[in-house]
């Protein structure tokens, strides 16, 4: 069976602690256990927002901002669930069925939400990527899944052009991001543009009409687009509804520190997340406006950014490509009360000057998430002092997850949580610090490997039953019920009152010897970065990364990449004071020997730091991705 039993309530916690974190569970004790309506998590995910709203169709589901000094499209949760169904007829004529797969490698649109349900309600799966995935990765994608169909748009076209032709794809259904558009709206947006072309090219107005009016051509029959294909679903015929216990949705882990492997994900377990943090967010209510930020492949946006708005009536602010120059003009214009986002994004507020300058208030903010990614201390400082000083009553949620155990895991929910960790588990989630060679649950304040439980666990890796069998680990409590515990790779601990420290990627962790002493260290090249960071404030140092480097006197050591906001006269100087910080908490052989100065920290699909990448760059493996200004060693009588 599923691990999907409830833990307890706080009634039946044990009254003498055992010292062993995933038995005493003290986090539930701080548990808010919110009364929701919501439905049985027992639905498929189209039903399960069905049953959410039928009582609410009038309210605005979705608002698509094509354009942010533009009106927006509204729609109500009444017309969402019609486009749904006549998607959902459409995939029936091109003859989809439960378990078929279709690849969508779509940006935030409308119609890649609208897509995710209609497939659903057929007990089929979308297969979600990346926008702008590579010509290989569209192929891989492709083949990987089986896929018939492929969803798109012009954006991507070049990457994927070739494949259709090469994989013989059925059908291609292409999207146009203006579709739901206002006619209105499109009129002055084409004003606009012609008079911006006419000062710079000096372009007349019929050229300009020839030019808008050009029909989109494709290269074959297979090609058909949205519009055309929601009219074949303009018919009578009953739909096939789905089970709840089946596939989903299929996603794709990050790949920051490996290949990407797909994460097949199941109805129940994206409604049990919803019912999971509706228990700890009682302050998010329905008509609240959420700014989706990210396009919905990745799980967690998927996941914690759609389909739980959805589910709780939360108005999704849709914007196809965020002007991340100019985010203070969404929460002007639309009053947000939640983000969901990663470190990039909270970076980019702190970047925009136009919230002070347009002295934007932020008091409608209820909810605003950095997720994905660790956010160093002192941003996280900065930002909450940012929010506050915005009138924002409420600090920036951190937590910790993985797509395999459906995205978010634990949370830093209310002001108990400890600041520095990352929260406490969500309700009927489980953990526990394993020692990483014995396999033996540690006690409090110990560092070992993180080990997850509960009802919002992946299913498997797709076509990858070996992966799927080395992540899991089967146990069975007194009952005889299985128990699956998901192996993170992460390295963390558990303190006694019950918050997680989160320490860093067990794979990122460096084997330092002491040849003299004979001693191994292990050090987190993410506490490192963590300290570079912290020393000068991101507003100097914006982004670093720390990888291994082979060395003859301790077998491995730390070199630091580093970006600095303005480039200064005398870099050695910064060097100084970041490896004067660096003695105050490291021991000498876990110091970086060398630091290496960048214009940039490349970034996955994802919007995270890769990792992978720039140390495949320090060795060799790669030549290109990282402009370096300058290097700098440290001197020995230095570490």
């Amino acid at each position: 069976m599923r691990d999907d039993k409830k833990l307890e309530l706080v009634a039946d916690l044990p009254n003498k602690l055992t010292g062993i974190p995933s038995k005493d569970r003290i986090w539930l004790k701080r548990s808010k256990r919110a009364s929701v309506k919501l439905p049985d998590s027992h639905l498929s995910v189209y039903d399960y927002i069905y049953e959410c709203n039928k009582n609410n169709l009038d309210d605005v589901a979705l608002e698509y901002d094509s354009l942010i000094d533009y009106s927006s499209t509204k729609i109500t949760y009444r017309k969402l669930f019609k486009m749904i169904e006549t998607t959902t007829k459409a995939y029936m004529e091109l003859g989809v069925k439960k378990g078929d797969i279709v690849t969508v490698c779509l940006p935030s649109f409308v119609e890649n939400i609208v897509n995710f349900y209609a497939l659903n309600r057929l007990g089929a799966i979308a297969n979600q990527i990346h926008p702008l995935a590579s010509k290989d990765e569209v192929k891989f994608y492709l083949e990987e899944a089986e896929s018939k169909i492929f969803v798109s748009y012009d954006g991507n076209f070049d990457n994927f052009k070739d494949v259709i032709e090469e994989l013989n794809i059925e059908n291609v259904i292409m999207v146009d991001a203006t579709n739901l558009v206002s006619t209105k709206n499109k009129v002055m947006i084409l004003y606009d543009k012609y008079k911006k072309l006419r000062k710079e090219k000096n372009i007349s107005l019929m050229s300009f009409i020839k030019e808008v009016s050009k029909t989109k051509t494709y290269p074959s029959s297979r090609y058909i687009s949205f519009k055309d294909f929601m009219n074949l679903g303009k018919h009578n015929k009953e739909i096939i509804v789905n089970t709840f216990n089946d596939a989903c949705s299929l996603t794709h882990t990050s790949g920051t520190t490996g290949k990407s492997k797909g994460v097949l994900s199941s109805n129940y377990g994206f409604n049990e997340m919803v019912r999971q943090i509706a228990e700890e967010t009682p302050v998010l209510e329905r008509g609240d406006k959420e700014l989706l930020v990210l396009p919905p492949y990745p799980l967690y946006v998927l996941c914690n950014n759609v389909h739980m708005c959805l589910a709780r009536g939360i108005n999704i602010v849709v914007v196809p490509k965020v002007d991340y120059q100019n985010i203070h003009k969404y929460f002007m214009k639309h009053k947000i009360t939640a983000v969901q986002g990663i470190p990039s994004t909270v970076m980019s507020m702190l970047n925009d000057k136009g919230f002070k300058e347009n002295n934007v208030d932020l008091s409608a903010i209820k909810f605003i998430v950095a997720g994905g990614g660790a956010l160093a201390s002192e941003t996280l400082k900065k930002a909450n002092n940012f929010l506050h000083k915005h009138n924002c009553k409420y600090n920036v949620t951190v937590g910790y997850g993985m797509s395999e155990m459906g995205s978010c895991a634990v949370c830093t929910f209310d002001e108990n949580d400890e600041f520095g960790t990352v929260g406490r588990p969500l309700n009927d989630t489980n953990i526990k610090i394993v020692n990483p060679e014995t396999k033996e649950e540690v006690g409090y304040n110990t560092v070992g490997e993180i080990w997850l439980s509960g009802p919002c666990r992946m299913i498997g890796y797709y076509k990858n039953e070996e992966a799927t069998d080395k992540l899991f680990v089967k146990e069975y409590d007194k009952e005889g019920n299985e128990i699956v515990w998901v192996r993170t790779g992460d390295i963390g601990m558990i303190t006694p009152t019950g918050n997680l420290k989160y320490i860093g990627r067990d794979k990122r962790i460096t084997m330092i010897v002491d040849i003299k002493t004979n001693t191994v260290s292990k050090v987190s090249n993410d506490y490192v970065e963590d300290i570079l960071i912290g020393n000068y404030g991101t507003a100097v140092i914006p982004n670093c990364v720390v990888v291994s480097v082979p060395n003859e006197e301790t077998l491995n050591a730390l070199k630091a990449y580093v970006v600095v906001k303005d480039s200064p006269a005398d870099y050695s100087e910064i060097v100084t004071e970041m490896n004067k910080k660096c003695e105050e908490i490291l021991r000498d052989n876990s110091r970086p020997i060398e630091y290496v100065f960048v214009d940039k920290i490349p970034e996955t699909k994802a919007g995270k730091k890769d990792f992978v990448l720039v140390q495949e760059f320090e060795e060799g493996k790669k030549k290109d991705g990282i402009k370096v200004k300058t290097r700098i060693k440290v001197k020995k009588d230095n570490l």
